[in-house]
Parts: C-alpha cells; structure tokens; sequence
C-alpha cells in the first residue's frame, strides 16, 4: 500500500478496506500527533484528538466526501478537535460557554469538516488584507500563545495585544456575516473559542 496515493487509499476506505484504511493511518498519525501536541503541550490529549480522528474517518468511511488533500482535512480536523478540547477545561464566560455548546452542534455535523475547511480559506483570505500587527497577533494567538507571551514577543502591552484580538475579531465577524448568513453564530462562536479560550 506504501506505493497507493491518498485519494486511492481513501476510496480503498470507502469499500471497508481495513488495509486502505492501517496504511492512512501509519501514514499520517505523526503528522496529526504532531500538529495537535503543538496547540495542546499535552501528549495524552493530543493522542486521544488523533485516535478520535480516525476513529470517526473510519466510522463514517461510507460517506467520506473529502475535497482537499489527505494532510489538509487532517490537520483542519485536528484544529477543530483541538477548539473543542478546550471546551471540556473550565469554561469562565457564559459568551465562551455558549460558544463551545455551537461548536459541539458543528462538530457533530456531518458536514462540519468540509465546511469548517472553507471557513478556513474564508478567514485566510480576511486575516491577509489586515494590517501587520493585527496579522501576527491573530496568527500567534490561533497557535495557542498566551496574551502575555504575544506582548513580550511584539514588545506590546497586553492590554494593546487584547485590542487587537478585539479588532481582528470585529473584522472577521462583518466578513463572516457577509460570507455566511445562515451560519455566523456558529463561525463566530469557532473565532471567539480560539482568541478567548
């Protein structure tokens, strides 16, 4: 199987092939261990959101309808495990409380996985035409740095590092409400779990 793309893999999966399915998984387990762990710093949580990935891939293998590479809808899967790990920790606002119980609904769609992918390129698109400053706090803060770690490394006041976080999520939320109408509430609860977690 070693010589086998991912995409033959994947329709190998489809047809029940547990082989198809071994070869994915000592493929890219790593890679998603690897991935998690850095969000996490939490070697058993890590494991458990890449177990549960695959676990559920091959649970719903006979509707597998994946439109982007192998890695891309693994490492996509991983960062929303990862948005829902954190509503299992001790949730302190009744607005993050609210937007973990969204989260849970998304995840447990079936279509959840595909879409959240396209939120992704949505608010790639969104976070490229923000100013500098405004682009690296959002990007560090989505790679789990704390506020205070994002002021020492920008030489920034914490407070300046909140208002930012602020701006880039009042950007993203008109962008959000634009692109999806029927859904904001949902996205915007994924945005606000990442910056206020």
């Amino acid at each position: 199987m070693k010589n086998y793309t991912d995409t033959d893999l994947l329709l190998l999966v489809k047809d029940d092939a547990h082989s198809a399915f071994n070869a994915l998984f000592d493929r890219y387990w790593q890679k998603g261990y690897q991935k998690a762990f850095a969000r996490l710093n939490d070697k058993i949580a890590a494991q458990d959101i890449v177990q549960e990935i695959f676990i559920n891939l091959w649970q719903r293998r006979a509707n597998l309808d994946i439109h982007t590479s192998f890695e891309n809808y693994l490492y996509s899967a991983v960062r929303l495990r990862v948005i829902s790990h954190f509503r299992s920790q001790k949730v302190s606002t009744i607005q993050l409380q609210d937007a973990f119980e969204r989260i849970t609904l998304l995840e447990s769609a079936s279509e959840s996985l595909t879409d959240y992918i396209e939120l992704e390129r949505v608010l790639e698109t969104a976070i490229s035409i923000m100013p500098e400053m405004l682009q690296q706090v959002y990007l560090l803060r989505t790679e789990n740095y704390s506020v205070k770690d994002i002021a020492g490394q920008l030489g920034i006041a914490d407070q300046t590092v909140k208002n930012y976080m602020g701006e880039a999520l009042r950007r993203l939320r008109i962008v959000i409400k634009e692109k999806y109408p029927e859904k904001n509430l949902t996205y915007l609860a994924l945005i606000l779990a990442v910056l206020y977690k």
